[in-house]
């Protein structure tokens, strides 16, 4: 028998001794809980202080909408006053002490109705002001919810991305494994020098190396992803998504209608307008009269007389300022003033929204193509690490080519992991930016 043929059969007993050295030694997943990209993202609503901040803002905003619209209506109060008086018998008068009935206290109480008839229209700017606060608080909450979904939704994928890279660096290892063992078979039947089985040591504790970054990039990606989500930093689950997947179709057109249309920013922008607007309206009110009208009804009892003594009242009051040193000017001024800003701000606001969806179609357009060509890749260094392995137990390949392989290989896998995780972060992005989150 001749001698490629003997070392063929002992490495063929060795890697049957050594079990399948190719694949990869899975992480333990024992005591991973599934967790799948929507109840991440249910899981981040509920417990990230961003969106429930922004939640609270909404509670706000429609008591300040509930307080603008009360004074629409008549407010009715009750008053009471009730004084305590000496006795006195009589009364002194130039013409002389006058007796009269003596009272040791009085009580008066009072119910009155008061409405404003006529106030310039301050009262319906003011609840415009606080019906477009309302609505820039919802366009706040969806905006934080869109902001929260993207954050899951990277740090998620960051994991899945990180623990397939754990998965290339653990297949490194064991192909280095395999091929410093085939290095020694060599060494002790003399066919290659010692030099080759030193190259395979070096290789090997290399992918050693890079496995241990590999298993810590996993553990800080998990981290992160607990971060987002609200929970401890030492919870750990088994993600459900898988990272590769194909790019769905979008038109650039439609996208950018879309973030004009559904983006919670702009939408707040756009109520700061309204609410400027109003703002406005009440600022213009301070030059017009007010006139309410007050209806009362109750006890007026006199400090000299006893009993209960009801009388009924109506009446109207009106105010009108008529100079107050240019504090209503400077207030309408004002009102003006910041009218023009917040349409500033929605014009600059809609130019950056526009760049943000223009270039996040870009990145998702070149993340798409980096995917299909890291598959590519990987097709060719795969089927490259095959023939040199080939080669080398041939006879005819040498050490340095066959170690090139493996770093060629793990190299195009380890592209192609990265690029999977960025296209699907580049989807998250692309429709974070569209408002369609």
């Amino acid at each position: 028998m001749n001698k490629p043929l003997l070392l063929t059969l002992a490495l063929a007993v060795s890697l049957a001794s050594g079990g399948a050295l190719r694949a990869a030694t899975p992480a333990p997943t024992a005591n991973l809980q599934p967790l799948a990209l929507a109840d991440a993202v249910k899981i981040a609503l509920q417990r990230n202080n961003a969106y429930r901040s922004a939640a609270v803002g909404v509670e706000a905003a429609r008591a300040q909408l509930g307080e603008a619209e009360a004074p629409l209506l008549p407010g009715i109060a009750l008053q009471d006053s009730y004084q305590s008086v000496s006795t006195v018998a009589k009364l002194s008068t130039p013409i002389g002490a006058l007796p009269f009935s003596a009272v040791n206290a009085t009580n008066s109480p009072i119910l009155a109705m008061q409405y404003t008839l006529f106030d310039g229209g301050i009262r319906n700017a003011h609840v415009g002001q606080a019906a477009a606060g309302l609505s820039a608080a919802e366009s706040q909450l969806v905006q934080a919810r869109g902001a929260t979904i993207a954050a899951v939704s990277q740090a998620y994928f960051g994991v899945v991305t990180a623990r397939r890279m754990d998965e290339v660096a653990r297949r490194a290892v064991a192909v280095a494994t395999q091929h410093e063992r085939e290095a020694e078979l060599y060494l002790k039947n003399g066919t290659i020098p010692r030099a080759d089985l030193l190259r395979a040591q070096a290789e090997l504790a290399d992918q050693n190396v890079r496995a241990i970054g590999a298993a810590g990039a996993v553990k800080l990606a998990e981290n992160q992803l607990d971060m987002v989500l609200g929970v401890p930093l030492t919870d750990r689950y088994r993600l459900t998504e898988p990272l590769g997947t194909s790019a769905p179709a979008f038109d650039l057109s439609n996208l950018l209608q879309s973030a004009l249309s559904q983006r919670g920013d702009l939408a707040a922008a756009r109520a700061a307008v309204r609410a400027a607007r109003k703002g406005i309206l009440a600022a213009k009110a301070s030059r017009v009269p007010q006139i309410n009208a007050v209806i009362s009804d109750g006890n007026t009892q006199p400090a000299v007389v006893g009993g209960y003594h009801n009388q009924f009242a109506i009446g109207l009051t009106a105010v009108w300022t008529l100079f107050d040193n240019g504090y209503s000017r400077n207030g309408i001024a004002l009102a003006e003033a910041g009218l023009k800003q917040a349409q500033f701000g929605v014009a600059q606001l809609k130019d950056g929204v526009e760049l943000q969806v223009r270039q996040a179609y870009l990145r998702e357009e070149i993340a798409a193509s980096q995917v299909e060509a890291a598959k590519k890749l990987v097709a060719v260094s795969d089927e490259t690490l095959r023939l040199a392995e080939l080669r080398y137990r041939g006879g005819v390949g040498t050490e340095l080519e066959l170690e090139d392989a493996d770093l060629g290989d793990r190299a195009a896998h380890e592209t192609l992991a990265r690029a999977e995780g960025d296209l699907r972060v580049a989807i998250v992005e692309l429709r974070f930016s569209a408002g369609l989150l």
